[in-house]
């Protein structure tokens, strides 16, 4: 009967150990010029890349309170020190299906503004990146087009041949849809 319990602090040290390896990893990749360093995050089957300069904190999953007469998309609220934090499903926004939650899934605040802060749900954090890492996709991407959101930067891809989309945060953080959240009683 003891085999259970040391399984789980087994899984909960790891679990312990990898939350303070990207705490590490952040605060080491924050010294270097933000241009140049990203969050990795996938969102549902997308994979986004989050200037550090224009990101907040990583939380741990939790259920985000709903919030009546708001947009799909809008997840509901959290507390997160204290204070209040809007949570957007970003795939669902973006027009994809929900963002699938399982364990190892984040809330990933967006602004490190209090004023601006909200967050997205991200089915999994990938770590950090850099842009000597990166490079542009190959010829068979599709060019942005006048449809293609001001929130949609430079499209790169990694070593492994993964696509990654930057999310530029200010100008998702000024987009009238972003801002209505609300939605009118029906």
């Amino acid at each position: 009967m003891n085999a259970p319990r040391q399984d789980l602090r087994a899984r909960q040290t790891r679990l312990q150990d990898y939350q303070a390896m990207l705490a590490r990893r952040l605060r080491e990749a924050r010294s270097l010029p933000a241009a140049d360093s990203y969050l990795a995050l996938q969102v549902g089957p997308r994979n986004w890349l989050l200037p550090l300069a224009d990101t907040g904190e990583v939380l741990d999953m939790r259920a985000p309170s709903r919030v009546p007469l708001t947009q799909p998309w809008y997840s509901g609220l959290v507390n997160a020190r204290g204070s209040l934090l809007g949570v957007i499903d970003f795939s669902l926004f973006c027009g994809g299906a929900p963002t699938p939650v399982q364990p190892g899934s984040k809330i990933v605040v967006l602004s490190r503004q209090v004023e601006r802060a909200c967050a997205i749900l991200a089915t999994r954090v990938a770590g950090l990146r850099h842009a000597v890492d990166l490079s542009l996709p190959h010829g068979d991407a599709p060019p942005p087009s006048a449809a293609t959101p001001a929130w949609e930067g430079q499209r790169f891809a990694d070593r492994d041949g993964r696509d990654w989309q930057v999310l530029d945060v200010r100008a998702l953080l000024d987009a009238p849809a972003f801002l209505q959240v609300g939605r009118g009683a029906a």
